[in-house]
């Protein structure tokens, strides 16, 4: 069966326990199906906070291509011991809890970078200001874990909670390095596994606590989510510096104009410290500091800095799919198997 990654579009509306093992991608959109009624039931089932489930709404309905949801669906059906009578609910529970952690992350994201865009829709701070924009982030989080209590495992529980942990700790990385023209590549892979390799990290792994007799590929599927999420976010960092806004669904250079250090701008500073071109690395760094968007993107071009981000993006796609070797042949395994290689070839 050929490999349909994010964008897999099969019959939709299917009983999931009656799928055939050899049509993982049609379970699993009949799975997106329920995790979206379950998303909007998170708030709408709730009429006391209408303000609040409200402002929640405007951003899940704001869309997005719901990588994580699908990615924890993917790896159930790849899991050999994975039953759809018995673990079908539990997983969408679960997916719908990652995609609701991820969206409150977004809404926070959005407050400290001063994004007026998401998705080319307006941020929710700048419909709502930024006190209640935080707080509706808050509130989200809460349904998050209200979402896990059907499933009643304290793993997954505790997973999450360490998920949560490491977000902050990367926001808080970043704000540490802001600015920070010395900062080194260790430190800026730290920064990315701690604000996005560790939610792929959680969606890729939790199906294995939930499903019996998996729990020995829940590291290697870390390893899997891990990479996956890292291969994701330095392709972030390129269109930042690439793509346009219309494309993009945001302005682009504002990772430049929040005086965030990315790899591309990391890459090309590097690059002429090799080449000991003093005079070009002080022209880049006073383009830096003054967000001059068009000279930052011409010393990347002239250091060929995407092309080195784009060969570091397709290692970490390549350690991603090594690590589905623990897996068994399977048409889900194939989805799970594109799915480092589209994160790298898309466009926005």
């Amino acid at each position: 069966m050929a490999a349909q990654g994010f964008n897999a579009t099969c019959t939709q509306g299917q009983d999931p326990s009656l799928q055939a093992p050899s049509a993982p991608a049609a379970a699993i959109e009949a799975g997106l199906a329920q995790v979206e009624t379950l998303l909007n039931a998170t708030y709408t089932d709730h009429q006391l906070e209408t303000q609040v489930n409200a402002m929640c709404m405007h951003v899940i309905n704001a869309g997005g291509k719901r990588i994580r949801p699908r990615l924890v669906l993917t790896v159930a059906q790849a899991l050999p011991q994975y039953s759809a009578p018995r673990d079908h609910e539990n997983i969408c529970h679960v997916a719908a809890a990652i995609e609701i952690l991820h969206t409150a992350t977004l809404v926070h994201d959005d407050v400290i970078d001063k994004a007026p865009l998401r998705r080319g829709a307006p941020t929710l701070h700048e419909l709502e200001g930024n006190h209640a924009a935080v707080l509706a982030g808050d509130y989200l989080f809460t349904r998050c874990f209200a979402l896990l209590h059907r499933p009643r495992n304290f793993d997954i529980i505790a997973e999450l909670s360490r998920t949560l942990s490491q977000l902050v700790v990367g926001e808080l990385y970043q704000l540490e390095h802001e600015g920070d023209l010395n900062l080194s590549l260790e430190t800026y892979y730290q920064t990315i596994y701690a604000k996005t390799g560790v939610l792929f990290e959680l969606a890729a792994c939790a199906p294995a606590f939930l499903v019996p007799d998996s729990t020995a590929l829940i590291e290697p599927l870390k390893t899997f989510g891990r990479e996956l999420g890292i291969a994701f976010q330095i392709t972030d960092d390129i269109l930042d510096y690439s793509a346009n806004s219309a494309t993009l669904g945001k302005d682009v250079g504002t990772d430049l104009n929040d005086q965030r250090i990315t790899l591309p701008v990391l890459l090309a500073l590097q690059t002429y410290e090799r080449r000991a071109d003093k005079n070009a690395q002080a022209e880049l760094i006073a383009a830096i500091k003054q967000a001059d968007l068009g000279a930052v993107q011409a010393a990347i071009a002239a250091t060929d800095a995407l092309a080195q981000c784009q060969a570091q993006a397709q290692a970490a796609s390549a350690r991603a799919q090594r690590a589905l070797e623990v897996l068994p042949d399977s048409s889900a395994r194939d989805l799970l198997s594109a799915l480092p290689h589209k994160a790298i070839a898309r466009s926005h």
